[in-house]
Formats: structure tokens, sequence, C-alpha cells
């Protein structure tokens, strides 16, 4: 089941019996996305309406049996990595220059790839702002136009990480800025936010057979040039100590079925891993996490499997700047019932180069992209479609 209507707002219809004398009685139940309870995204969870349902007496023993069936679900979740649309990259030139045409930088496919998807979730590695200034002491800053959030829209984006180590690159009036840019373009966010509540609260998304919940946190910079989020003050949810970041793990688990964590970690520029993110991959899994997706090191780094669950440690850039790279869409099947849920990772290889993202199609250049991530990866095989398997 794909994307049928904006916002993923799922309709769950209940077939109701006929009343006798050929009355016909009808309910609905409107299944809304919704979010933790003390996160405020200027959207307040929707109250289901309520729908008159049919006496006992009217409903049969065999729709009885129907409606106690477990529903069979078919989800596809797809993730990039860093997207910079900073009114001073090169790739927001780019963009500008060929008519603000999105599919003139990321080419038809990969474009497809995650419209198509049931949730599509990126990296925002930017605040959408006017205002603000840089903040002192830091190489690179970026900002963009809070226009720009149509770039978003134009790839069928639905929800953004905004823990990273920019977000805070022109101070807290443009980081609320951004909350309130992402808010009215219909575009949820994890990871930031105007208090510690709100930067570490969960986001879920009820499916028709199945609730998923998204965390996101941050652990980079040797400086906190980026500013953490706290009881009373805005900023990301920063996960140095990763105590918060389990418990909230946990919480998500309790309300959902499967439970999603995109983190931003690693050292920039390098395949090998940091032992935390190791130890913290695999923590996230032992928390409740059904999936960990990583990127910051604007580079892809490997794959692991840890007690049957994948673990994507970096999908580095996606559309970040000119360079040439590589760079991949990572895609979570997920198919079956919500006490029997099967994931299937695949990965939508491709490359960035002169502020494109440009699918790689032929099957030569498709498997040396694979056996480079095999040659990064912890025991893994991708086979040709793409699939990725625990090869232990």
């Amino acid at each position: 089941m794909k994307k049928s209507s904006l916002n993923h707002r799922i309709a769950a219809v209940l077939i109701c019996a006929a009343a006798i004398a050929g009355i016909m009685t009808g309910c609905g139940n409107k299944i809304e996305h919704t979010v933790n309870a003390n996160a405020d995204q200027g959207n307040n969870t929707a109250e289901e309406a309520k729908a008159e349902a049919p006496s006992e007496e009217l409903i049969s023993a065999e729709e009885s049996t129907e409606n106690t069936e477990p529903v069979e679900f078919d989800y596809t979740l797809c993730f990039s990595g860093d997207v910079c649309a900073s009114d001073s990259a090169y790739t927001t030139a780019y963009w500008k220059s060929n008519g603000e045409d999105i599919t003139k930088c990321i080419d038809e496919t990969m474009v497809s790839h995650m419209q198509s998807a049931d949730i599509c979730f990126v990296n925002n590695e930017f605040p959408y702002s006017l205002r603000g200034s840089a903040i002192p002491y830091k190489d690179y800053t970026y900002r963009g136009n809070p226009e720009n959030v149509k770039i978003l829209k134009d790839l069928g984006v639905d929800i953004v990480s905004l823990a990273n180590n920019h977000m805070f690159d022109y101070g807290e009036e443009a980081l609320l800025d951004t909350l309130e840019t992402l808010d009215n373009a219909g575009i949820k966010r994890v990871g930031a936010g105007k208090d510690l509540e709100e930067a570490s609260s969960i986001y879920y998304y009820d499916l028709e057979g199945l609730k998923v919940a998204f965390i996101s946190g941050t652990r980079v910079e040797w400086q906190m040039l980026t500013r953490e989020a706290a009881e009373n003050q805005p900023g990301v949810f920063r996960t140095v100590d990763p105590t918060l970041l389990y418990e909230r793990v946990k919480e998500a688990k309790e309300n959902a079925d499967y439970v999603v964590v995109y983190m931003h970690w690693g050292i920039e520029g390098v395949t090998y891993l940091e032992d935390y993110q190791l130890t913290t991959g695999n923590g996230l899994i032992d928390a409740g996490a059904d999936a960990v997706i990583g990127d910051h090191t604007h580079c892809l780094q490997g794959i692991d499997f840890y007690k049957g669950k994948p673990i994507v440690y970096s999908l580095g850039n996606y559309w970040f700047n000119g360079k040439t790279m590589d760079t991949m869409l990572a895609e979570l099947h997920i198919t079956g019932t919500k006490d029997n849920i099967s994931t299937e990772l695949k990965i939508v290889p491709a490359v960035q180069s002169g502020c494109q993202v440009k699918y790689i199609e032929t099957p030569y250049e498709q498997e040396s992209f694979y056996n480079r991530m095999i040659s990064m990866s912890y025991g893994i095989s991708i086979d040709k479609n793409g699939v990725v398997s625990d090869a232990d």
C-alpha cells in the first residue's frame, strides 16, 4: 500500500451490519498521525470520530470473526542522508538556475522512490529563516529562506530530523522559525524543539494495522557550538549521554509496533566507526528500536544487523554540495501483521556529483557499489536488487 492521500491520513473502514427491516447503519473511524502528548508541533492529535456502532444483536458470528482478524500490511519507509537548501549552498543555486525543478537536481528514479514511499524521512541540515546571526567560531554556517521548504514538498518528504550540528547556525530565532516553517508546510519533525521535552519527543504515525514511531538525536562536535535543548531552552536533542534517548525508545516501544531511531553521529569524511556508534546502535535496539539509521559523516558508512535488526551507520550526503561521492536511499519494507512483523532492508544506489543526484542503473556499476558497501559493513550480503541480508 503506497501513499494515497495527503499527510498519510489513512481511513480504516469498518463494515457494519444491516438492521432488521432493511435499514442500513454505517460507521467509520479516521486514523490520524499522532505526536507525543508533550510535543507541540503546530497541530494537535486529532480526536477520533465517534461512530455509531451497530448493536451486538445485529452483528453476525461471521462478521465478529472477520473484525478480529489481524490486519495485513505492506509499507515502505524511505530514508536519505543530508539535504541542504541553504541560500549560500551550491545545491540551492543549482536548483534556482533550473527553474526550481527538483527533478533537474535529483533524478526521477530517486524522486519516485521518495514520493512513492508510505513515509519519507530525510535529515534537514540547515535552518529555515531570514532572521538571526551566524554563531561565531564556526567554519560553516547555513540558513535558508523559508520558501525553500517547497523542495521537501516536491520530493514527497513527510518527516525530517533536526538533530544535527547546523540547526543552531543562526541562533534561537532561526531555530524557532524552522519549527514554524515545517509546521506550516505540514512536514513533521523530530530532534529539535522549543525545549528538551519537544526536542526529545516521539512522533507517531498511525498506519492501518501498524503504528510507527520516530525519534532522532545527535552526538557530534568536539565543542558544543550547537545548543542543546534544556527545560526552558530551545535547541537540539543532544545524546552524548544516551540515557534519555534510551528512555524515549522504551517509551516508544510501549506505544508503537515499530520504532525507528535516526542518529547524527560519527566523524566526518571517514568510513570507520567510533566505538560509541557500535555500543549506542546496539543499545538502541536493546531498548526497543526495530531499526537504526545514521548520518553526519558526509560519506557512506557500513551496515550491520544486531539481533536481526538493521543498523545503517551513515547515509552520508544525499543532496548537500557539488562533490562527487556515493550516496543512496535506504528503504525499510515492512510487511506482515502487528504480531508478526517482517523487515526487508533495501538500498537504492546513486551518486552525488555537481549538485545532482543520479541513480546508478547499470548492473556492473550497481554491483561495484554493493561491493563497496559490503567491504565497509559487518557480515552482510546484498543481492542484485539491493536487498541487504545478514550473512552471519
